[in-house]
């Protein structure tokens, strides 16, 4: 029998996603597997429900010790190769086969992560959409079709889904816990893998869905925060290793060009690539207010202004101070006769600032 791959889960709070991403496990892995359950300090009830998972080891933190915190917690367990996933992810049908067949391909490979709907880097397949598990299982199963067998070497792999071999992990040790709440810690880890001898590859057959950001969106870190996290981060990397990460592109920050092209587009009078490009903003980083704000003016410049409060609602419910987007929602609301709703989003604020 196969020894079993040990996944490792941190997780603060956000309930929800943590119990779709258990239950697409259990329904979609047959591969033999070992769960550790990292409940990182949460607040809402996850820690109650890691508990009720059956044959998981679960452990809790009276704190959240970030991400590279809460995976060495698991890390230290570790027995065989180990999976690090994100509690904000979707598994399709034979996922860790895929990625357990990259991984012993060759005896150097150290690191193997999927391709995704949400990720930075080249590990991202842009321009997806899907409405449930069915249509996830689909698409990962006709990825595999194509692209099966298919490796790329790469110089960075995204933590968000990441199968490391058990010799390298015994070489390489735990992860760099001062990089905090979270953010480059990943690309830390892979400097180390490298340096140790190892290939990192992407199994261009393999597809994790990944919703993207839901826990920093949980404690509050978007946009400015989430920005100057990652510069702080940025700086400490490039201080330990004297060199930039390889293939980074954030999301925010692409999401951030997209937003500038779709003002250009607007600026031009081309409404339609605005819409466009607003809206593909969205799909790359969906924390970014911004987007949804400047969705919410164009869609009222074009009379969908019921639309259009939909798109500033989300604006305020993602950053509640954003003053341009609660004075939108309320001169909105005021002329859908909606103000009920706008109040109760901007906290019974008549001003909406």
């Amino acid at each position: 029998m196969d020894t079993p791959i040990l996944i490792i889960i941190p997780a603060f709070n956000q309930l929800d996603y943590c119990r779709q991403c258990i239950q697409s496990i259990q329904a979609n892995t047959r591969r033999a597997y070992r769960l550790i359950l990292v409940d990182n300090g949460s607040t809402d009830g996850v820690g109650a429900f890691f508990d009720t998972v059956p044959g998981a080891d679960v452990i809790h933190s009276p704190v959240n010790l970030g991400f590279a915190g809460g995976v060495n917690l698991g890390l230290k367990q570790a027995e065989g190769h180990v999976l690090l996933l994100n509690s904000d992810t979707l598994v399709p049908e034979g996922w860790l086969q895929r990625l357990e067949h990259a991984l012993l391909e060759a005896d150097d490979v150290g690191m193997v992560g999927p391709m995704s709907n949400y990720v930075s880097g080249s590990q991202q397949i842009g321009g997806l959409m899907f409405t449930n598990l069915d249509e996830i299982n689909a698409f990962a199963y006709d990825l595999a079709r194509r692209n099966a067998g298919k490796r790329r070497d790469v110089a960075r792999l995204v933590g968000f889904c990441l199968l490391i071999r058990d010799r390298a992990l015994e070489e390489v040790g735990l992860f760099d816990e001062s990089y905090g709440i979270g953010n480059f810690e990943d690309d830390d880890y892979c400097v180390r893998v490298l340096r140790a001898g190892y290939r990192l590859c992407v199994a261009e057959d393999a597809f994790v869905f990944h919703y993207g950001g839901r826990t920093f969106l949980g404690i509050g870190m978007t946009d400015e925060k989430w920005q100057a996290l990652i510069d702080e981060n940025q700086r400490r990397f490039e201080k330990k290793w004297h060199v930039t990460p390889e293939e980074r592109c954030d999301a925010a920050q692409e999401s951030k060009r997209l937003n500038r092209e779709a003002n250009e587009a607007l600026a031009r009078g081309d409404s339609m690539a605005a819409l466009r490009l607003l809206k593909e903003a969205i799909e790359t980083f969906p924390l970014l207010e911004t987007n949804f704000n400047d969705l919410g003016v164009l869609l009222c410049e074009m009379g969908e202004h019921d639309r259009a409060f939909d798109q500033f609602a989300r604006a305020v419910k993602i950053n509640h101070g954003y003053v341009e987007a609660r004075t939108n929602l309320r001169d909105v609301a005021e002329a859908l006769g909606r103000m009920s709703e706008a109040k109760a989003l901007l906290g019974g604020d008549e001003s909406g600032v």
